[in-house]
């Protein structure tokens, strides 16, 4: 493989693979994990893009396509390498929200002096069937059922993409994020958002593998460290897992490497991809539990996602003291499932 961009951040990294992803070209992000661990040293360029060596020229022709056409809105500065020079830095679009203003103002029975916010932007990750782009779905009536227990605060719902919905909320675009898997052993220090520590309920992370060569979870992940296994999962999660995991932009195409005999493994949300699984009419997946983790959200890091977690957290109480946090969770999330589509 070869290296085509070096990013400002990790952020623009996963975007530009996301790019080449969505015309056929398989990319790969490395280095955004060590941004967290550079201290007070400049981070840019420690994020990379590499795709495969037949894949470099075509890479390189989209990219700086793309940095043409978006030469005039620039957000994440970067570079292509080995490209001719002239070529503009990398533009993109993708923050189109502002921060809201927090709204102080006293809850009722609240005794503290300094009040929450009133007024709080719940992103939501879009994902088909559980949080749709129309606002509809299972993730969105849990989080309206939440602004519902807590009359005194109003909750603006947007549905976003994975990475940008917790990009939002780790700047303070949007107060929280959801939803959330809670990797115990997760390097929190190094992110620029926290855990709410009140979980919503569990989610059960699934590992996909080939069904002529079967894997348990304990063999993907021993393979996976010793480097012996190609195991993948959305852009998204890669931050919450401790292993050498490729990225993609979709359940489709991890599902898709996987049937293909290009990845050996792709680890999943139980739901969400096995609606695909369904949908993509594949039969040669094993599927096998990988584990399961709390489901939660994420708010950004200081006194304002601190007040942000305490009312989310009032709002799950106030749920499950009236016997609807399970039912309202359990429509977007079950305990394992043990099937096999062959």
């Amino acid at each position: 493989m070869k290296c085509v961009y070096q990013a400002g951040e990790g952020l623009e990294a996963h975007m530009v693979a996301g790019l080449l992803e969505q015309v056929g070209i398989a990319a790969q992000v490395r280095g955004d994990l060590l941004q967290g661990g550079v201290g007070e040293l400049p981070a840019a360029g420690l994020a990379s893009v590499w795709v495969d060596d037949e894949d470099v020229c075509r890479a390189r022709d989209v990219i700086a396509e793309y940095e043409q056409q978006q030469s005039q809105d620039s957000l994440l500065p970067g570079r292509a390498v080995e490209k001719a020079s002239g070529a503009g830095a990398f533009r993109s679009g993708l923050i189109l929200g502002v921060v809201l203003g927090l709204v102080l103002g006293l809850l009722a029975g609240h005794v503290r002096a300094e009040s929450p916010p009133r007024s709080l932007v719940g992103s939501v990750a879009h994902i088909p069937g559980l949080a749709n782009l129309d606002q509809s779905g299972p993730f969105i009536e849990l989080l309206r059922a939440m602004d519902d227990v807590l009359p005194a605060v109003s909750v603006k719902i947007r549905v976003s993409p994975f990475i940008r919905s917790i990009h939002d909320a780790s700047t303070g675009v949007a107060d929280f994020h959801m939803p959330m898997i809670r990797n115990p052993a997760l390097d929190l220090p190094s992110l620029p958002w926290r855990y709410v520590e009140r979980p919503m309920g569990e989610v059960c992370m699934v590992l996909y593998s080939s069904a002529r060569q079967r894997l348990t979870g304990q063999q993907a992940i021993s393979g996976a460290q010793q480097g012996g296994l190609r195991l993948a999962t959305l852009r998204a999660n890669l931050d919450l897992f401790a292993l050498p995991l490729e990225g993609v932009t979709e359940l489709r195409q991890g599902l898709a490497l996987v049937a293909r005999g290009r990845l050996d493994g792709f680890i999943g949300a139980q739901e969400e991809t096995d609606n695909m699984l369904r949908s993509s009419g594949l039969e040669n997946i094993h599927r096998s539990l990988f584990r399961c983790y709390d489901d939660v959200l994420i708010v950004p890091k200081g006194a304002a996602g601190d007040r942000t977690a305490a009312l989310l957290e009032e709002a799950l109480d106030a749920l499950e003291a009236q016997g609807r946090l399970a039912p309202l969770h359990g429509r977007v999330h079950q305990p394992y499932q043990d099937w096999q589509p062959y």
